[in-house]
């Protein structure tokens, strides 16, 4: 059931990613301002039904599942998805969900809105690229959660002189 639960979760999440993505690009290449502006709060209104969701349903799920391979640390393929995992989560909700109210605002702005300005244009362009990097790394921890190679985990910790061993691990803790 869990394993369940975390499969919708990556659906929601992905989905929903990529969708918006669509959605935006679409918008974009028309001048209308109503259509900018429907599909910006649309986005706003998906991200609260799926994205926000699919995270909080990956996360807890994953981290039940992971107990079962060893835990987070235990192989590569867990590490590195749940790290780019959180970096999307990070990626949403510190770039792309201000970048929207701002543009929103914007395009809200009925009489002083023109898309082709400067600041819309570079907030749209970093919209982009941050949801593309959004979009990418979820794509990359999906792959290793199916292939599950045999990827390094590091970990850095402290003796009792307060030095750092570093060493790497391969599917095992030690």
């Amino acid at each position: 059931m869990i394993k369940l639960i975390h499969i919708l979760g990556a659906i929601l999440f992905l989905g929903n990613l990529v969708i918006s993505a669509v959605w935006r690009m679409q918008a974009e290449k028309n001048s209308e301002r109503s259509i900018k502006l429907f599909s910006i709060k649309l986005i706003q209104r998906t991200d609260l039904i799926f994205t926000l969701p699919g995270i909080v349903l990956i996360a807890v799920s994953g981290h039940m599942l992971a107990g079962k391979f060893g835990g987070i640390g235990a192989h590569g393929w867990i590490y590195h998805s749940y790290a780019m995992l959180t970096v999307s989560a990070l990626i949403w909700l510190a770039g792309l969900i201000p970048i929207q109210k701002k543009q929103l605002r914007m395009t809200q702005d009925a009489e002083g809105f023109d898309s082709n300005l400067p600041p819309y244009k570079k907030l749209n362009r970093l919209w982009a690229i941050l949801s593309g990097i959004a979009t990418l790394l979820p794509l990359v921890a999906l792959y290793l959660m199916i292939v599950r190679p045999g990827l390094p985990v590091r970990h850095v910790q402290f003796n009792q002189r307060g030095f750092y061993e570093n060493y790497c691990i391969y599917g095992h803790q030690p």
